[in-house]
C-alpha cells in the first residue's frame, strides 16, 4: 500500500467529497503540509452544532478547554486539552482565529496543532461536518494524531447527544476507545 503522506504522485488539488462520511485521510498540501481530513454525519442540524464549536462550556465537553476563544476573525485562542499524557501533562495550543463565518465556519490556527479548519453543511435534517487540521511534512507522531481526532470526533457526537466526555476517565477511554484506533492508524499508516 502506498502512504498517501510520502507518495509524490499524490493529487494535491484532488477535493474530497463533502458529501462522504470517512476518518483519518491524510492528503498532501504542498511539499511543507500535510492535511488529516474527517468528515461525519451528524443528526442534528448545523445551528445545534455551531455552538459547540464556538462556545467555551460546549467546547470542553468534546475537545479542550477554551481558555480564550474571541470567535472573530483574528481573535484570540488558547485551547487546552483536559486528556493529558503519560507524565500528567495537557497540551495547549496558542494562536488565532484565522477563519469565522457562523455557523458554517471556523478556523484556528495554533501553534502545537496547526491549522484546524471546521466546516458544516445541512444535510438531510442533519449536518455534514469536514475536519481538516494542517500540519508540517512529515506529521509527526501520525497515527496518535489521527487518533486523537477520530476520537474528538466521536466525542463531539456523544457531546450533541446529552453526554459530553467526562475527562476524569480519561485513562478508561485512552485503553478502551483510542488504543484501538491508535492500532489501527498504524497499520494504516505505519509510524511511530
Amino acid at each position: 500500500m502506498t502512504d498517501p503522506q510520502s507518495d509524490p504522485d499524490h493529487d494535491s488539488d484532488a477535493d474530497l467529497d463533502f458529501d462522504i462520511d470517512f476518518d483519518g485521510i491524510v492528503q498532501t498540501r504542498d511539499v511543507h503540509h500535510r492535511t488529516l481530513c474527517f468528515r461525519r454525519h451528524l443528526d442534528v442540524p448545523v445551528a445545534s452544532v455551531w455552538p459547540y464549536l464556538v462556545r467555551p462550556e460546549l467546547l470542553s465537553g468534546w475537545l479542550a478547554a477554551a481558555d480564550t476563544l474571541e470567535p472573530a476573525e483574528g481573535g484570540a485562542v488558547v485551547l487546552r486539552w483536559l486528556n493529558t499524557d503519560d507524565l500528567g501533562r495537557s497540551s495547549v495550543a496558542t494562536g488565532r482565529v484565522s477563519g469565522y463565518d457562523p455557523p458554517t465556519l471556523i478556523e484556528y490556527d495554533t501553534d502545537t496543532h496547526g491549522r484546524i479548519h471546521i466546516e458544516l453543511q445541512d444535510e438531510g435534517g442533519g449536518s455534514a461536518l469536514a475536519l481538516e487540521v494542517t500540519l508540517p511534512a512529515p506529521v509527526e507522531r501520525l497515527p496518535t494524531q489521527l487518533a486523537g481526532w477520530h476520537l474528538h470526533l466521536d466525542y463531539l457526537a456523544e457531546a450533541l447527544e446529552g453526554d459530553p466526555v467526562d475527562w476524569s476517565d480519561w485513562d478508561r477511554d485512552l485503553v478502551e476507545r483510542w488504543q484501538p484506533l491508535y492500532e489501527w492508524y498504524t497499520a494504516r499508516y505505519g509510524g511511530s
